[in-house]
């Protein structure tokens, strides 16, 4: 009998993201082929549906929410300087928090993360700046404005 042996080795996203894809080949290879269906390689992922972004959503901590609302105002690039100042916490409160943005991707893996940093460059060396793309962003305006539309008349 033949058997096939596959050691994978990296970091915990890196290897999710090779298992989704030999998951998605065995189950190619049990089934016919769809015209025009892809295979995404690893690392490749989807960009959201609304509804999908919603579900999403309502698995974040009220926290998370705040910040990545914040951040949709500038999803161009946010300084955590200035989103620090324009939440009133520290950046490490700020991280904590969007540690619940990280726990909901684990239900959507294969989905476009919704917020991205880079190290600052020379106005904050060493300082985050958050980035969002810019359907995410509209898609979180939507949702706070729809949440404070359901707030309104519930008073």
């Amino acid at each position: 009998m033949a058997r096939i042996v596959i050691t994978i080795e990296g970091d915990s996203q890196e290897i999710g993201a090779i298992q989704e894809v030999l998951q998605r080949l065995a189950g190619l290879a049990a089934a016919e082929f769809e015209p025009g269906e892809t295979v995404r390689g690893p690392g490749e992922r989807e960009p959201w549906t609304l509804e999908e972004f919603r579900q999403f959503w309502s698995r974040l901590q009220d926290g998370a929410r705040q910040i990545l609302a914040e951040i949709a105002k500038r999803p161009e690039g946010y300084p955590m300087v200035e989103l620090e100042r324009a939440l009133g916490v520290p950046a490490r409160v700020i991280g904590g928090r969007l540690s619940s943005v990280g726990h909901a991707m684990r239900r959507f893996p294969h989905k476009e993360e919704p917020v991205e940093f880079r190290t600052g460059g020379d106005e904050a060396p060493g300082r985050r700046i958050y980035f969002m793309k810019p359907e995410i962003a509209r898609m979180i305006r939507r949702l706070v404005s729809a949440g404070a539309a359901e707030e309104a008349a519930d008073d």
